[in-house]
């Protein structure tokens, strides 16, 4: 399970199945083309609501309040190296990444830094 705290609640994510890991495919590709070292405010913003879509299809399954739309609209940017984290432990255990093999960034808004270690969804 991938713990979140988010929005002064822990949740608990089950590792996503085929489904789950379909219809996040797009947004983990975005994250990985947008976090290639170019810095921008704009490419940083993107990426974050690709992370919070991928995240939410774990977190509505939970509380269907918590869409993508919603976690933009309350999520804060203290908020979000936490959510990375559960990013990188979600994608760990649903089977994108194996064990030890990166460590989650201590900041995505780091100029010239990579988000993640995660393979294109198409090599899944």
């Amino acid at each position: 399970m991938a713990n979140i705290h988010v929005l002064g609640r822990d949740f608990a994510i089950a590792p996503y199945k085929l489904g789950e890991l379909r219809r996040a495919a797009p947004f983990i590709d975005n994250i990985q083309r947008k976090t290639d070292g170019s810095g921008s405010l704009s490419d940083l913003m993107d990426s974050a609501l690709d992370l919070l879509n991928v995240l939410s299809i774990g977190l509505v399954k939970i509380d269907p309040v918590l869409t993508a739309d919603y976690l933009e609209a309350n999520v804060s940017m203290d908020e979000f190296v936490g959510l990375q984290t559960a990013f990188l432990e979600l994608s760990e255990e649903s089977g994108l990444k194996r064990k030890g093999e990166a460590t989650a960034p201590t900041e995505m808004a780091s100029v010239g830094a990579s988000s993640t270690d995660l393979p294109s969804s198409s090599t899944i």
